[in-house]
């Protein structure tokens, strides 16, 4: 992870996308950046989603505030201020030690909506789940200073895209967090359903054995 002091190698910059066609299983990105720790080889065990929100987050605030020089033809850019980075709900705690290894952090959870709008012109970035609504109004309390929402999931629809777009404010997410999550999800309800659980496990804590009732079907050979 790149230190307050670190150099960095711009990239440059990738086509924006429009945030207001942005489907909520998109992800959008801003200019990349390389440095010596290279974002895709980090390794840390939070929840998988909190992982890839971090990932995108720090591709997009590691531009902030940065001074830009010559270097052997290259640009390079410095960092020169740590950004501060509003966290609204809960997150693993190897997600949060990532983002203090750059960034000054705070966690604030169950903000109301004044709240919120309160903190927010004081942090350059903010992290989400489902629950914090992130509306117009918040984005015109940042005064132009938030520079990305990123959501720990894969929905963004808690989150107003047009008014981020016009604020010129990323929104990123984590697409392909719950992707084995909701397979296994699925493998469990349809042998679930092939094989009468829910109805003999309400049968059972009814005093009753109807064992031959309940024996359902084999899924061997139906796939």
């Amino acid at each position: 992870m790149a230190s307050a002091s670190a150099k960095l190698v711009l990239v440059p910059r990738v086509a924006a996308t429009n945030l207001s066609s942005a489907s909520s299983t998109r992800s959008t990105c801003g200019p990349l950046l390389k440095c010596s720790s290279s974002l895709t080889s980090l390794k840390v065990s939070a929840p998988r989603s909190a992982n890839l929100v971090v990932r995108n987050a720090v591709r997009t605030l590691e531009t902030s505030d940065i001074s830009i020089s010559k270097d052997r033809g290259l640009e390079t850019a410095s960092l020169e201020t740590k950004p501060t980075i509003l966290v609204s709900e809960k997150l693993g705690e190897a997600g949060l030690e990532v983002l203090r290894s750059f960034a000054n952090l705070d966690c604030s959870y169950n903000l109301s909506p004044e709240e919120l709008c309160s903190k927010i012109s004081l942090c350059d970035a903010l992290i989400v789940r489902s629950g914090t609504k992130v509306t117009r109004a918040v984005f015109e309390a940042s005064k132009g200073r938030l520079k990305v929402v990123g959501r720990a999931g894969v929905g963004i629809d808690n989150v107003d895209l047009q008014a981020a777009t016009e604020f010129g404010c990323l929104v990123v997410n984590a697409p392909t967090a719950n992707t084995v999550a909701a397979a296994e999800h699925g493998i469990a309800l349809l042998a679930s359903m092939a094989r009468n659980v829910a109805q003999a496990d309400a049968s059972i804590k009814a005093g009753k054995w109807q064992r031959n009732k309940y024996v359902g079907v084999s899924l061997v050979g139906k796939t």
